[in-house]
């Protein structure tokens, strides 16, 4: 019978044996890596989330703290010129939240990249890492972006950093369709972007008390939908209260 030592053991191994992969990954990602996809999907997998770990140990590796030469060996694929490795780098970031705000001024660039999901990608990371005003200019020409993905996380990365830019008009004229495939994805960055600008929501109830209305017959059938409209429910009646007061 196996003792409790022995699974400590095993799960220590376990352990070293993680952190010396995603060195490795790092290692290969700070040269010249033709197919850097691999090591840049081990970052996301790491960073910001437990890994399960094999049999026998039964048990969750901690997740991996990035690295300030993880975000740099990251961040030097933002502009790769396959659209897949720069999405997989953009992840990596993403992973870091706000480890990556040295790099943002690299991220902001891909802003204006011809691949949709490039720019959805990069909106995503400066939405999670609160960017600094270097990367304000770059995220107010996002508020005119074609895909409204990138106006919400454009939006909430913006409120986020405390700037003074309208941004409850962006919302309001780019309302989620909750008829697309993508809805519930849509819907749930929106409303985290009219999170991120606390009372200045106010200006959106008419808005979301529409889509609250639309959102009842959705919501009895599906479980998404129901946890999006207690949040919606849960702003209204919060964005409410502030209504009237001094």
């Amino acid at each position: 019978m196996p003792h409790h030592g022995d699974r400590e053991d095993d799960f220590k191994k376990a352990l070293a044996q993680d952190r010396a992969r995603i060195d490795a990954a790092i290692e290969r990602l700070s040269g010249e890596e033709p197919k850097p996809e691999r090591f840049l999907l081990a970052l996301v997998g790491a960073w910001g989330r437990p890994v399960p770990c094999r049999a026998p140990i039964g048990r969750w590796l901690p997740p991996v703290a990035p690295t300030e030469r993880g975000v740099q060996s990251a961040a030097r694929w933002v502009h790769a010129s396959n659209p897949n490795v720069q999405r997989t780098a953009l992840a990596a970031l993403a992973r870091a939240g706000a480890a990556a705000r040295p790099v943002l001024s690299t991220v902001a660039d891909a802003l204006t990249s011809k691949e949709p999901t490039v720019r959805i990608a990069a909106a995503c990371v400066l939405a999670r890492a609160a960017p600094c005003p270097e990367q304000a200019p770059a995220l107010r020409r996002a508020l005119a972006d074609e895909l409204f993905t990138v106006r919400w996380l454009a939006v909430e990365a913006l409120a986020r950093s405390g700037d003074e830019h309208p941004l409850a008009p962006v919302l309001a004229a780019s309302r989620p369709r909750l008829d697309a495939l993508r809805a519930p994805y849509q819907l749930e960055c929106w409303l985290r972007a009219v999170a991120a600008l606390g009372q200045d929501a106010s200006a959106l109830l008419p808005e979301m008390n529409a889509l609250l209305d639309r959102i009842y017959p959705l919501s009895r059938s599906d479980t998404w939908w129901h946890e999006s409209r207690f949040t919606l429910e849960r702003l209204v009646r919060e964005l409410g209260a502030t209504q009237g007061k001094p």
